[in-house]
């Protein structure tokens, strides 16, 4: 899951070895061709030739584009779509987080996850989190444009000292991160 939420996916999604975790991985997304790699560039895609498969990760895509047109959604009712026979998938609760993060992947930059207390660092722990507890946590969309990748790179001036590194938060991300370490560091 922190190899598909990573901002450059690497060969394997950095995993080797035949291992439980590089088993699931092979046959859940690049068995699947989910997970490609063309031209030394990892890539996820999202159209399968799997239509089953291709199908569940429409309605994933769906309900994160469904939450810029409705100011946002609630995880509760992706997991009713996926594990019941709404939308006949009827999947297993512990695969969609795979799916999910595949998916998240692709939107990262234009998505924002929160619990009950505000924004969460979009990571492997919050997704587990969320198919543990799916009604607890909430998406909604961000509508980028220059204005406001100009404000972000402005903001990341500003609290550069604080800027961490991490290879699966966005921009916006490491920014709020940095705002709160510098705001714990006043006296």
């Amino acid at each position: 899951i922190a190899g598909l939420l990573r901002t450059e996916l690497e060969p394997n999604l950095g995993l080797t070895g035949s291992g439980q975790d590089v088993s699931i991985m092979r046959s859940t997304v690049i068995n699947n061709g989910i997970v490609t790699e063309q031209n030394g560039r990892v890539k996820i895609n999202l159209k399968p030739k799997d239509e089953l498969l291709a199908g569940m990760l429409s309605v994933i895509e769906e309900f994160l584009t469904d939450a810029r047109k409705d100011n946002g959604g609630c995880f509760a009712d992706l997991y009713e779509n996926l594990t019941t026979t709404k939308k006949h998938i009827g999947m297993r609760r512990g695969l969609i987080p795979i799916y999910l993060s595949a998916v998240l992947h692709e939107y990262k930059k234009e998505v924002v996850i929160s619990d009950r207390f505000g924004q969460v660092t979009l990571n492997a722990d919050v997704i587990e989190q969320i198919n543990a507890e799916p009604a607890m946590f909430t998406v909604s969309y961000i509508d980028w444009n220059p204005e406001k990748e100009a404000y972000l790179t402005a903001l990341e001036d500003v609290f550069g000292d604080y800027m961490v590194e991490d290879s699966a938060a966005t921009s916006y991300e490491r920014v709020m991160i940095a705002m709160k370490r510098w705001y714990m560091a006043l006296p």
